[in-house]
């Protein structure tokens, strides 16, 4: 891995709180191996919403904030904003667009040196400059 800061996406954190021993002994490698762990606030935005949707959703809402806590958020800033829309133009030239929150996803990690931890490497993998190291499911 390129950058000692990782930027955990989404699917990783969810897997997570939801207890698979894969995704926890992923994290807890990075946390080992000296990596200095972040999301973004859009994958925070992500949680909640997720969290809010669901039955035990005070629960759930204190086990995203616990888990929030162990991590570096990074916000969603003029530079990444700025960012995001080239690469969003980039994208759709190429044929290639994906969803906005994924384009602030790669956006964010990439303006903070960061590199994108996620499965679904197929969202991030023609952001040009971006560094995504793929998860196994």
């Amino acid at each position: 891995m390129d950058t000692q800061t990782v930027c955990i996406d989404t699917d990783i954190l969810i897997d997570h709180l939801r207890g698979s021993p894969e995704a926890t002994r992923a994290i807890e490698a990075l946390e080992e191996a000296g990596r200095t762990l972040s999301t973004t606030s859009v994958n925070a935005y992500e949680l909640s919403y997720g969290a809010w949707k669901t039955k035990d959703f005070e629960a759930n809402l204190v086990a995203v904030e616990t888990l929030l806590s162990r991590l570096e958020v990074y916000a969603l800033s003029r530079e990444a904003a700025l960012e995001a829309g080239r690469i969003m133009v980039h994208l759709e030239k190429k044929g290639a667009p994906v969803e906005i929150r994924d384009v602030f996803i790669g956006a964010t990690a990439k303006v903070n040196g960061s590199t994108l931890y996620t499965r679904n490497t197929r969202h991030f993998e023609n952001m040009p400059g971006l560094i995504v190291r793929g998860a196994s499911p």
